[in-house]
């Protein structure tokens, strides 16, 4: 079985990443691919085992790759929040993924407000202060975002100027446990959008701060519909959007006019291994020499 071993060298922990362990574990004949700046994944369709090192970006990069459909796909989470390996709740395998246009995610994608973060802060920060490198920019991020925006829900349409527009296939995003709806492989996303304030400057910054602490500090564990919050399951929304950035897993791509956001399933075997797991396998390959 031909593998290779993708290791993310901007990544957060890329430090921490034994490649001579995984080699072990996944085939000592292994190509490794060391991504760098410069560096642009396109096809791994003649592989039948990839094994990506990295955070949610590296993930990102490789599941918008050429695969082959019988690939095995095993996903190392070393980067700096590692949002995407808290969608496997249940078990490592996961079977959907969401996508907008023609770009599949495997946790959100997002605009507006914070969403910058994910592709701002440079590497060589995420390796310096890990998870403060984000924080650090989080207040001057903090300021008012106009997306206009139309986009229908069970046929319903919805139309003007949001602070921020999100579908999400997991528990969390930005570090916050908030969608308590989450379930594993359900074929469903879930979509959020906030209205944006009356007011700019400081009086948009505070109007803008209490639908923002409902979303993230308490969460939603049902659909919601009120006058500044939607939050509600989908399996896709059309959405009609004047030109904006997104947030894809960290990686930034830009949508202008009609698009759709949906659920798509996941054509390969998709694994998430976390650390316990990784133990685990390299446990069971020392028993297996033993």
């Amino acid at each position: 079985m031909k593998c290779v071993i993708i290791v993310n060298s901007l990544s957060g922990n890329s430090m921490l990443v034994d490649v001579k362990g995984l080699t072990e574990v996944f085939g000592k004949d292994a190509d490794i691919i060391y991504i760098k700046e410069d560096t642009v994944l396109k096809d791994l369709s003649a592989y039948q085992r990839i094994v990506a090192c990295g955070g949610d970006g590296t993930l990102n990069s490789v599941i918008n790759c050429k695969l082959s459909p019988s690939a095995q796909l095993f996903y190392l989470p070393y980067g700096t929040f590692n949002e995407s390996q808290h969608n496997a709740t249940q078990s490592p395998r996961l079977t959907e993924l969401g996508k907008i246009g023609k770009r599949y995610f495997s946790y959100v994608c997002a605009a507006g407000i914070f969403t910058p973060l994910g592709y701002t802060v440079s590497p060589e920060k995420k390796k310096r202060y890990k998870r403060w490198a984000y924080f650090s920019k989080i207040l001057k991020e903090y300021r008012v975002h106009r997306i206009k925006a139309q986009f229908s829900l069970d046929g319903k349409s919805f139309e003007g100027e949001y602070a921020l527009l999100m579908a999400i296939d997991s528990q969390r995003c930005f570090g916050f446990k908030f969608n308590k709806m989450y379930r594993q492989n359900d074929g469903l996303l879930h979509f959020l959008a906030i209205k944006a304030p009356s007011k700019n400057g400081f009086l948009g910054a505070v109007q803008l701060f209490f639908p923002l602490f409902r979303t993230f500090f308490v969460g939603f564990n049902k659909p919601h519909f009120s006058k500044n919050i939607i939050f509600c399951p989908v399996k896709s929304v059309p959405l009609n959007v004047e030109r904006t950035d997104f947030n894809v897993d960290g990686e930034k791509i830009t949508v202008e006019g009609k698009t759709e956001i949906k659920v798509s399933h996941c054509r390969y075997k998709l694994e998430i291994v976390n650390r316990a797991q990784w133990q685990q396998m390299q446990k069971q390959l020392k028993t297996s020499n033993d």
